[in-house]
């Protein structure tokens, strides 16, 4: 069995998508090595952590875990990876980040990275939304062109959305059961509910899951924010099949 990695963007439910990524992995008889989980405590940046990494990668029967940052989307070692990529609609993950990186996100551990991180929060209580979504969209934009690229070029990938993740979970898992050849047993069914909870009683803007629905973008940004951002998110949204003009 292939070693396998799954990729994808801040804020398109990535964390719990690469749990449930791991317990189906497992079942399928996986070693699971989830590398960002050494992330919050290491002394660099987080693409070094994934580049120094490959070294001890093993070519058969790991999943490596989700990694977001685009940077360790350049590992030389992707390509003899089998891959699940999992996208959201950016306008959402703008949307999203804003409120997580302004109150509810832990800072790194990496002085540098700590630095960055205080300096950004500082600058974002200064900040509304609208701001923070024109500054950020170019960032997405590049990502969304990265993880199309693997989409398009990789040999052995899947590409699912948070979309899917949170409104047709039925039709996201078996998508993730037919992929790794691991067929959701009752057993597996049982473990997997343990990390799916998609219903947010009441929006909070400290709490990391402050809220689910997709369609955030349009009850947070004012219209003619929305059109700027589209504009520059226009070829990512695209090459997702997301709507330009919503």
């Amino acid at each position: 069995m292939k070693s396998a990695i799954s990729l994808s963007m801040h804020k398109a439910g990535s964390s719990v998508a690469d749990r449930i990524f791991a317990e189906v992995f497992r079942a399928r008889g996986y070693e699971i090595d989830q590398i960002s989980f050494l992330v919050p405590k290491a002394s660099v940046p987080e693409p070094e952590v994934y580049r120094q990494y490959q070294a001890q990668m093993k070519p058969d029967g790991v999943y490596y875990g989700i990694a977001r940052h685009w940077g360790a989307h350049e590992m030389e070692i992707l390509p003899s990876l089998r891959m699940i990529i999992q996208v959201r609609d950016p306008r959402d993950c703008l949307t999203s980040a804003y409120f997580s990186y302004k109150k509810s996100h832990r800072p790194p551990i990496d002085p540098e990275s700590r630095k960055r991180f205080e300096m950004q929060r500082a600058e974002l209580q200064e900040m509304s939304i609208d701001e923070f979504a024109l500054k950020n969209a170019a960032n997405y934009q590049m990502r969304l062109n990265l993880l199309s690229r693997h989409a398009r070029e990789h040999p052995d990938v899947l590409v699912v959305t948070y979309e899917d993740m949170v409104q047709k979970t039925e039709a996201w898992l078996a998508q993730i059961s037919e992929f790794i050849e691991q067929p959701i047993t009752p057993e597996l069914r049982q473990k997997i509910a343990e990390h799916i909870e998609f219903s947010v009683a009441e929006e909070d803007a400290s709490s990391h899951k402050r809220q689910v629905t997709p369609g955030d973008h349009r009850r947070k940004l004012k219209p003619e924010t929305i059109a700027r951002i589209n504009a520059v998110l226009a070829p990512g949204l695209q090459a997702f099949c997301y709507p330009v003009q919503d």
